[in-house]
């Protein structure tokens, strides 16, 4: 009898044992968490893209608070404003006979991401590995901590550096890590708290066979956990006689007719 009990307890404490390990979270899900620290963000964004020799250059003002608010300004080539009140979608392209919206709930896919992402995070990639399994790699002396997860016909690595931030995000063909198909770099960090940082400068490189396609990220003015106006998540200040569609595909295919300012 005292043997049964003992075994009884023996395999309780190996379950137990096993469910609080599989309940620690990654390093992923550990860094996609540690933005909820960031309550809100205003800053100015450049993006530039290179390939072929040939340049292109995306401004924006943006604007991020949390719960689900977010207002982004396109300002350059094309002017288009994207807003989030905390319920309902927006986005319009200036010159467009339409808009899209739909609550925030039935967001799907990169939209989903791109409204839930931090400015000046990593949690456009880190979403995307929420509940995916993590394995161990070796440290090397510039990223001391690194994570593989495997992802639809991709491996992604995390690099960390030796303060615990996110410096490198790596994709590969398979796990044995022998074709590099992309990688991102932060730097120009901008601390939040002693756990959360955000990256002032990512740049990013992506091989597509012989061609390489650079962009490059910088969130200038990068303003942290202040007050943002209310106003501007007001979408119907902002789009007084704009006729929104549910759907995206029903957008009209005209191209968008810009004013001169």
């Amino acid at each position: 009898m005292t043997q049964r009990i003992y075994l009884i307890a023996l395999v309780t404490g190996l379950l137990g044992a096993s469910a609080a390990q599989a309940a620690e979270p990654t390093l992923a899900e550990k860094l996609c968490a540690s933005y909820t620290q960031v309550e809100s963000v205003s800053c100015r964004v450049r993006k530039t893209s290179e390939v072929d020799g040939k340049t292109a250059t995306l401004l924006s003002q943006v604007y991020y608070q949390r719960p689900d608010r977010m207002h982004v300004e396109n300002i350059a080539p094309v002017r288009r404003r994207i807003i989030a009140d905390g319920r309902q979608f927006y986005y319009y392209v200036e010159g467009m006979a339409k808009g899209f919206s739909c609550p925030l709930t039935q967001l799907e896919g990169e939209w989903s991401i791109m409204q839930k992402s931090v400015p000046g995070s990593a949690m456009e990639h880190l979403l995307r590995l929420q509940g995916v399994p993590e394995t161990p790699l070796d440290g090397t002396p510039d990223y001391p901590v690194r994570r593989g997860y495997v992802r639809q016909r991709v491996f992604v690595v995390l690099a960390c550096g030796s303060e615990g931030r996110l410096a490198r995000i790596e994709f590969f063909k398979k796990p044995d890590m022998q074709t590099k198909t992309a990688q991102i770099n932060y730097s120009d960090f901008r601390k939040v708290t002693d756990t959360c940082w955000l990256a002032g400068l990512q740049q990013g490189t992506a091989y597509f066979g012989a061609n390489t396609v650079r962009e490059t990220r910088r969130f200038d003015n990068l303003v942290i956990n202040k007050p943002i106006t209310a106003g501007l998540f007001d979408a119907a200040a902002f789009f007084p006689k704009v006729d929104f569609v549910d759907d995206f595909s029903k957008l009209t295919d005209e191209i968008p007719k810009q004013k001169s300012k």
